[in-house]
């Protein structure tokens, strides 16, 4: 194996040749995968860039051999779990796909905020008021393995931002109850979106020393839905008085934001949706627009590029990036396909099989 140590001081352009010599060698054996957050020069040279909904069915389907997965670690985990499903690897001919990061560091805060443990004591808690059958648990795709795995296991789902509303529904005409996790701020949003009523939906602080999340018991038992109170640090960080100068400046200023922000972010705002929907709505938008767009900063700082007739805005006093999205660099991602090329593959996520299972039961609603 070649160190990583020895990639960081070269060249961009000797990095570029090397990454590209590994893929003319590797043909479609290998394939590189990239979410919207990360680097723009990691973008660049990706075979697909996406939102976790559309890199998850990419992956799915992907005939690649190997995939190096530009993101985060619950994305890879469930890359591995959808990619290698034994009917994928029969039509591999046994072969698994090595799902590989090029830094293994690059986490989730957002995913850490509930553990499997975690998972279990709040369904306990739950049974001593509640009838738990009652309830469809649904896991917000940025959570570990084993969360989703919790939910397949419980009979529930998987959703990203782009379906929630569709996977709430769903599980609400089938069992009328919902636990959603770990993002607070997209269950709340998405249950107001839907129908359910503010005085029916609960949210479970973890981190209160109390019994029931700092709920009362006849919250619980009122509750339609129950949200654990995880978030996404970078989608906090957007300003409502930002918002509020804005509309007085410019008022035919547009603010859109993911539905990860605050639910006074979403409220002052004049849409929300999914990665995928921002830059949908900033692209049509005509020339001359001006728009607000509540994301991580690296995909703003693109869309602002791609539209030089519009005024792109982070709403926020100093734009935040993810910093585990920018862990993934050039230098990182040409030592991990050469080491992969030379049969000493580095950083493969590959989940067990126990969990696997479990987890693709919540998971096929992305599918």
């Amino acid at each position: 194996m070649t160190s990583l140590q020895s990639y960081e001081n070269l060249e961009r352009e000797e990095l570029l040749e090397r990454i590209a010599s590994v893929r003319r060698q590797a043909g479609e054996r290998l394939a590189i995968f990239a979410h919207y957050y990360v680097e723009d020069e990691i973008v660049e040279l990706a075979d697909f860039v996406g939102d976790s909904l559309a890199l998850a069915q990419r992956a799915a389907n992907s005939p690649a051999e190997a995939l190096l997965f530009c993101g985060v670690h619950f994305m890879l985990e469930t890359a591995d779990i959808l990619a290698n499903r034994p009917e994928k690897i029969a039509a591999r001919a046994g072969k698994r796909m090595d799902v590989m990061a090029a830094e293994a560091t690059a986490g989730c805060p957002m995913a850490d905020m509930i553990t499997d443990a975690q998972a279990l004591q709040w369904k306990s808690q739950l049974e001593r008021i509640v009838d738990f059958s009652e309830f469809t648990p649904i896991t917000y795709v940025n959570s570990s393995a084993a969360i989703k795995a919790f939910c397949g296991r419980h009979g529930g789902a998987v959703c990203t931002s782009s379906n929630a509303e569709k996977v709430v529904c769903e599980a609400l005409s089938k069992r009328g109850k919902i636990l959603f996790m770990p993002d607070s701020r997209l269950g709340r949003t998405t249950a107001l979106q839907v129908g359910v009523p503010n005085d029916e939906i609960a949210i479970w602080d973890p981190r209160v020393k109390t019994d029931l999340g700092g709920l009362t018991e006849e919250q619980v038992a009122r509750a339609k839905v129950i949200a654990w109170d995880g978030f996404c640090p970078v989608h906090q960080r957007f300003s409502i008085d930002f918002i509020k100068n804005l509309r007085k400046e410019t008022p035919q200023a547009q603010v859109w934001v993911h539905p990860e922000s605050q639910r006074v972010i979403v409220e002052n705002s004049d849409g929300f949706g999914s990665t995928s929907k921002l830059i949908s709505v900033v692209d049509a938008a005509p020339e001359g627009s001006t728009i607000a767009v509540g994301t991580e900063w690296k995909l703003v700082r693109r869309l602002q590029k791609r539209n030089p007739n519009k005024t792109i805005l982070w709403p926020g006093s100093e734009p935040v990036v993810c910093v585990n999205m920018a862990k993934t660099t050039l230098w990182k991602v040409a030592w991990a396909l050469e080491n992969w090329r030379d049969g000493s593959p580095v950083n493969i996520v590959r989940t067990e099989p126990e969990v696997a299972e479990e987890a693709y039961l919540a998971l096929k609603s992305l599918l």
